[in-house]
């Protein structure tokens, strides 16, 4: 498991001893909203450096007072009243307020502490009035209700996870004449998709659904994730953002910024893992995002401790939960699982025996 709390303090305070580039980077992205409606933001799930910047992004003055909305990935819409109550500053029972993110058909990603850590800073920029109006977070993910979910027919109805999203964002949204920000993995964020990919997706991202409707509405930003990458692409020191269109960049490849294309399971050190690879060829750049954002590149990941898949309750549920996506899709988080319960037993012994 990589990087802990005092890591993200020093990585805050990194962003903070740099506030004028913050402002710059972030004064750039918010100046955007004066042609589009809609700015979306592709996440590296569970990567620090980005969470960082999103949490500094939505603490701006300048950015978040001409949002209405945050539209994120990371929570079901089931739950909507509950997060509406939460950033709204309400006090919200512990297991109603995880359940946004536990509920959602997501096995583990946004258990990572920073998926909270954005809830909570929505509600402190409320709570502190820094904007005349109060911003919303809407929540993207299909309205699945895990209890009720027995087969995988079940599972199927709530599988179109890009069409919910585009679809919260017309009615939340677009259809009250808001601005807002939108936060989605990375492949949702793209407006076309690699060449000649026999695995290339059936349904269409979050991006082509919008704009399909709504030409033009959407700003999309992507992120530099190397420092090789920003020499090549001449970013300035970090966070700098670029604009893509009536730039060199127009015609660069998207290769090598591009997310992971593929993911195979396999077995790294006696635990189960993901071999991620990369697609052969994509479309030039000025066809797949419209801006660029280099942080640093540092690309390490933070994840929760591994107890809280020792509860009963919680485990018996994803173990519940695995076994239907399995049957649906063919993927199987099973091992996954049972490698962070074996985690977390072994990390109790350890600290036991040191009592």
């Amino acid at each position: 498991m990589i990087a802990t709390v005092g890591l993200l303090g020093i990585l805050a305070l990194s962003v903070a001893a740099s506030n004028t580039l913050v402002e710059t980077a972030s004064a750039q992205i918010a100046r955007q909203f004066d042609k589009h409606p809609l700015i979306m933001m592709g996440e590296w799930h569970r990567n620090v450096q980005q969470h960082v910047f999103l949490r500094e992004l939505v603490r701006d003055p300048a950015f978040i007072c001409r949002v209405d909305d945050i539209v994120v990935e990371f929570g079901n819409a089931r739950l909507q009243n509950v997060a509406d109550a939460y950033i709204s500053g309400e006090n919200v029972a512990e297991a109603e307020l995880q359940a946004i993110w536990r509920e959602t058909d997501v096995m583990f990603a946004w258990n990572a502490p920073m998926y909270r850590q954005f809830y909570e800073t929505v509600r402190e920029v409320n709570a502190e009035h820094i904007c005349p109006h109060p911003v919303r977070v809407v929540l993207g993910d299909p309205p699945i209700d895990w209890s009720k979910v027995e087969t995988k027919k079940d599972f199927g109805a709530f599988s179109d996870r890009d069409g919910f999203f585009a679809g919260a964002v017309e009615r939340e949204v677009l259809a009250r004449n808001h601005h807002a920000l939108l936060i989605a993995g990375e492949l949702h964020a793209l407006r076309k998709m690699p060449e000649g990919e026999k695995d290339a997706p059936l349904e269409s991202t979050v991006v082509q659904l919008i704009e399909r409707k709504h030409p033009g509405v959407l700003f999309t930003v992507t992120l530099v994730t190397t420092e090789a990458a920003a020499q090549t692409l001449k970013m300035g020191p970090p966070p700098s953002f670029r604009v893509i269109r009536g730039s060199e960049l127009e015609h660069a490849d998207f290769g090598p910024i591009a997310p992971a294309w593929t993911a195979t399971p396999v077995v790294v050190n006696g635990k189960h893992d993901w071999k991620l690879d990369p697609a052969k060829s994509w479309p030039p750049m000025g066809e797949v995002v419209d801006g660029i954002l280099y942080l640093g590149g540092d690309q390490t990941k933070l994840f929760p401790s591994p107890t809280i898949y020792l509860e009963p309750a919680y485990q018996q549920q994803l173990r519940r939960r695995a076994a239907i996506i399995k049957e649906y899709n063919g993927q199987d988080f099973l091992p996954t699982l049972d490698d962070l319960v074996k985690e977390a037993q072994q990390a109790g012994k350890k600290s036991g025996a040191g009592e």
